[in-house]
């Protein structure tokens, strides 16, 4: 058996993993073969299902809706004989707020190895195996949340290289992609004339009513959104930003993919329709909105997402790490916490 870490000073003597040990042994344990399981008395679509609401990797319920789609998308997968597909919808840029931002760090690969295990997990009853795409909304929050473009792509080149360097580590039967809301159209005048008819539709069935925001919603568009001057100075500003939010929904072009069946759509946080998963076993936080660290635990380590506020109040200390090709800033020391 392998013995990893440094020693401890104690009654007793004891090992643990460092910080960079235990990143590498869950990413090697990650690309091990998928072993197939026995769906015992349950059908083919019956036992995939169980598997992609399965509470190892959902954090909260999920309605009738995020029920039936996820059946209609794995009989759609079944009778074709398709991977099953898993949808992420994302920012798509890392929130202003934080020291990383522009740039990813712990966080979005310590959500892409629990997701990649949620996939490994459905595809041991599965043959074709599960498609694991991340849907960046980059476009949408550049309007949204008034972020420079210069800024998602940033972030999209980020992930694209953090994808390549990921496939070394992934197992036959799982496959991952990365696309951009902002591909879907031709440039972002055709974006911004759809976004606009939508919102002028939803505004005619609300006979000119903006959206009504609850103090949560209030709070999460405070976080997000970074004023451009005088924005605050209207009282409704949150309430417009929120109109924008609904009507993306509703476009036509993003719309239509947003709604293409094929897809079993998640997020670490509860939306109707969507799988609540986390971002990593023992975290809500949205990873692109958080930064990734280490919860220390008595024989390891907890991969965890602290959203700004847990930041804020977190113990904790810097652990240096060296893993190769893993090497721009964000990854070369890493948040361990007490």
């Amino acid at each position: 058996m392998a013995i990893y870490g440094r020693l401890m000073s104690a009654s007793h003597l004891q090992f643990i993993m460092t910080a960079q040990e235990y990143i590498t042994h869950k990413l090697n344990k990650m690309a091990e073969p998928v072993e197939q399981a026995n769906t015992g008395k349950m059908s083919l679509d019956e036992a995939i299902l169980a598997r992609v609401h399965s509470k190892k990797f959902r954090k909260l319920r999920v309605d009738q809706s995020a029920i039936d789609i996820a059946k209609k998308s794995i009989a759609m997968s079944i009778k074709n004989g398709e991977p099953i597909h898993l949808r992420l919808d994302f920012g798509g840029n890392k929130l202003w707020r934080l020291d990383e931002a522009p740039h990813i760090d712990w966080g979005e690969l310590f959500s892409l190895m629990y997701y990649i295990n949620w996939a490994k997990y459905i595809a041991a009853v599965y043959e074709p195996g599960v498609l694991v795409s991340y849907f960046s909304m980059d476009v949408v929050v550049e309007r949204l949340n008034n972020v420079p473009h210069e800024q998602t792509d940033n972030y999209s080149e980020d992930m694209s290289a953090l994808f390549q360097w990921m496939e070394q580590f992934i197992p036959k039967g799982v496959r991952i992609e990365y696309t951009r809301y902002r591909d879907l159209y031709k440039d972002r005048a055709e974006y911004n004339a759809e976004l606009e008819a939508s919102k002028a539709e939803i505004l005619r069935k609300s006979k000119g009513k903006l959206p009504e925001l609850d103090d949560k919603q209030k709070a999460a568009t405070e976080l997000n959104v970074k004023l451009l001057p005088n924005q605050e100075s209207d009282p409704q500003w949150r309430e417009k930003v929120e109109l924008e939010h609904e009507s993306i929904f509703s476009t036509k072009t993003g719309g239509a993919y947003l709604d293409d069946p094929k897809w079993i759509p998640h997020c670490p946080t509860w939306y109707g329709g969507y799988i609540a998963t986390g971002s990593t076993k023992r975290s809500l936080a949205k990873f692109w909105a958080g930064v990734g660290a280490l919860e220390e635990k008595k024989d390891g380590f907890n991969e965890i997402i602290l959203s700004p506020k847990q930041l804020d109040n977190a113990d904790y200390r810097w652990e240096e790490v060296g893993i190769k090709e893993l090497d721009s800033n964000h990854f070369r020391k890493i948040r361990v916490v007490k």
